[in-house]
């Protein structure tokens, strides 16, 4: 491959925020609701990015601790979304310095598909979670579910080899299409596991909003574009913009956007 599928560079707490953490706040009280988080649990946040699923438990009632990998967005995290009930911590999902079985319940959203092994990832997240408490993650449906950023992707791998590498590999793991997070929680030995589709509305003001949105974040997508031939970059942005605009005014545009979501209790 001539382009990492694994690109995400977390470095920047305020251009996370424009390109997902602003979503995150749609998908927080669905999310946690189906989780079946309850009021008094000691939650570990993997992943927490910038705090928006922390602050949420918080507000539920939750003694938190948000862990991330970025020292960056925890910072963006207590600037924006301190709480006397949460404290953030830096460390690496796959390997947590948490003892076993020392959390109520673990969860965590849109991480899972951008470590390099999502197997322990989930692992670990069941390990530090006591017997009878819940383990829930959520991630994007890549086949058709993350229509905000396949739309750029289809229009950039027609035009660009790795920009077509990125698109096949995300939609190339069973992992992150229906029921593929439900096997590895029975496989990890969770019971009552269940699987549900949350739908949530990108709601872009305009085409600029759209494109700076995804397409300088931190993702893969938009790392690639940084690194293109600028002509090659500059008919894709053409492109993407005639879909969006799809000859009407430049204006608001909504897409909507699948979070497989599942949940399952440690034995």
């Amino acid at each position: 491959m001539s382009v990492s599928t694994h690109w995400f560079v977390a470095s920047d707490p305020d251009i996370y925020e424009k390109f997902m953490a602003r979503w995150s706040a749609r998908l927080a009280d669905p999310f946690l609701t189906f989780a079946e988080i309850k009021s008094g649990q000691r939650v570990l946040d993997v992943g927490c990015g910038t705090g928006t699923i922390s602050l949420a438990l918080a507000e539920r009632g939750c003694a938190v601790i948000g862990m991330d990998a970025s020292e960056p967005y925890l910072e963006g995290a207590r600037r924006r979304r301190s709480h006397a009930a949460i404290t953030y911590e830096l460390g690496d999902a796959q390997e947590l310095r948490y003892p076993s079985g020392s959390f109520d319940a673990c969860v965590s959203t849109l991480a899972i598909d951008v470590v390099p092994e999502p197997r322990k990832f989930a692992a670990e997240m069941r390990r530090v979670t006591r017997s009878g408490g819940i383990v829930a993650c959520g991630t994007f449906d890549f086949w058709g579910g993350f229509s905000a950023a396949e739309h750029i992707n289809e229009i950039g791998a027609t035009l660009d080899e790795d920009m077509r590498v990125i698109r096949d590999f995300r939609r190339s793991r069973p992992l992150f299409w229906p029921n593929g997070m439900a096997r590895l929680w029975r496989d990890l030995g969770l019971t009552a596991v269940t699987e549900v589709p949350i739908v949530i509305s990108f709601d872009f003001e305009s085409f600029d909003d759209y494109w700076t949105s995804l397409c300088t974040g931190p993702n893969s997508l938009a790392q690639r574009m940084k690194v293109m031939p600028a002509e090659r970059r500059d008919e894709i942005h053409r492109l993407v913009m005639s879909s969006y605009l799809a000859g009407m005014e430049d204006g608001a545009r909504s897409f909507a956007s699948i979070v497989r979501s599942v949940r399952g209790i440690v034995p």
